[in-house]
């Protein structure tokens, strides 16, 4: 089964398209550049839950932002109302298992996800993941980084979700608290990034 899966996740890097920079409108560059958060709203699976890419501007080399977002087990060091984090191994396959802690009266999200990772030598690096199990109807998504500037000093992070979480809140309410949470991730990904920095 092990081989069958590094077979599979060889092809997968063999045949993946290149990452490629995003084009971002002047203004969106500003902001980037100025260390905002740019949010884009993308249109969720079936019209259900939450889908939105963001980005945001780390400074600090990609090979150093990589290894923080890479290894999941460490999110709840860092991240914004994760409560707990951790890898386990099913049948030779390593999941991500990551528990949400939600405000009183509402239950806490988990779920178990399967990802595929690549590094290209530009310097650019993915991962992305899919639903296993958990208390979400849907939760996909993934993790880009790449050089950013004409340096190539500082990274561009671009975070993609698509997700329904089985929880009694409307749609428009979750949509606007994952878009307004999103500053406080990338704040805590810039101060994981100096913290764990080898002196």
């Amino acid at each position: 089964m092990r081989a069958v899966l590094l077979s599979l996740f060889a092809s997968g890097i063999a045949f993946a398209q290149p990452l490629v920079l995003p084009a971002f409108t002047e203004a969106e560059s500003k902001k980037l550049n100025a260390g905002e958060t740019v949010v884009h709203e993308v249109k969720p699976t079936d019209n259900k839950g939450i889908g939105v890419q963001s980005f945001g501007i780390v400074d600090a080399p990609s090979t150093e932002v990589w290894p923080v977002l890479r290894d999941c087990a460490h999110f709840d060091k860092f991240m914004p109302r994760t409560k707990s984090s951790a890898v386990k191994e099913e049948e030779g396959v390593p999941l991500c298992h990551v528990e949400l802690n939600l405000p009183f009266p509402l239950m806490n999200l988990w779920s178990d996800t399967r990802s595929v990772q690549r590094e290209e030598p530009a310097g650019h690096y993915h991962r992305a993941w899919t639903l296993v199990r958990g208390t979400y109807r849907r939760n996909s998504g993934s993790w880009s980084v790449m050089p950013w500037g004409d340096d190539g000093k500082k990274t561009l992070v671009i975070y993609a979700i698509d997700s329904d979480p089985i929880i009694l809140i409307p749609d428009g309410i979750l949509r606007s608290a994952q878009t307004g949470s999103l500053p406080e991730v990338f704040a805590a990904i810039r101060k994981r990034v100096v913290a764990v920095r080898a002196p």
